[in-house]
């Protein structure tokens, strides 16, 4: 399995997307830390959804284009298929970990919840630690203070 993810470099590090495979972006859901999708890596993770044959999820063609609602739709229909289909799970959370990096509060629940419950299946310490990275960063509240009067 190819992975971007290098535990000696800090968890906020930005990840050099210039030497990745192509493959490599689907991948990132499982294997990357919140603070490690800059800018660069979140449009070469759009181009890598872009690039996917359509698949048969709901709004599937909404959530590449990173809408977050068409995301988790697609994830919910794609996640209980695992079994049968993995290469759409991996599809549809990689939109999703695209919309949480653009800060949707919905996909980063959902993209911890998953990471959690892969942790306590595989017994995967990097899984749980990642769930809680995306936990953790929206924890302390939005990042817009509400209008005055709110």
């Amino acid at each position: 399995m190819t992975t971007d993810f290098d535990p000696a470099r800090p968890h906020n590090a930005p990840v050099s997307t210039s030497d990745t495979p192509a493959e490599a972006p689907l991948t990132w859901w499982r294997s990357l830390p919140p603070d490690a999708l800059d800018l660069a890596a979140q449009r070469r993770l759009r181009a890598a959804l872009l690039a996917l044959p359509a698949l048969p999820l709901p709004g599937w063609e909404t959530a590449c284009q990173a809408d977050p609602a068409a995301a988790v739709g697609a994830a919910l229909t794609a996640l209980p298929r695992a079994l049968a289909r993995p290469e759409q799970v991996e599809a549809a959370l990689s939109a999703v970990l695209l919309c949480a990096a653009l800060g949707d509060p919905a996909c980063v629940d959902l993209l911890a919840h998953v990471l959690g419950r892969r942790a306590r299946r595989r017994a995967d310490l990097e899984a749980l630690r990642l769930a809680h990275g995306w936990r953790r960063r929206f924890k302390a509240g939005p990042a817009v203070p509400p209008a005055p009067g709110r």
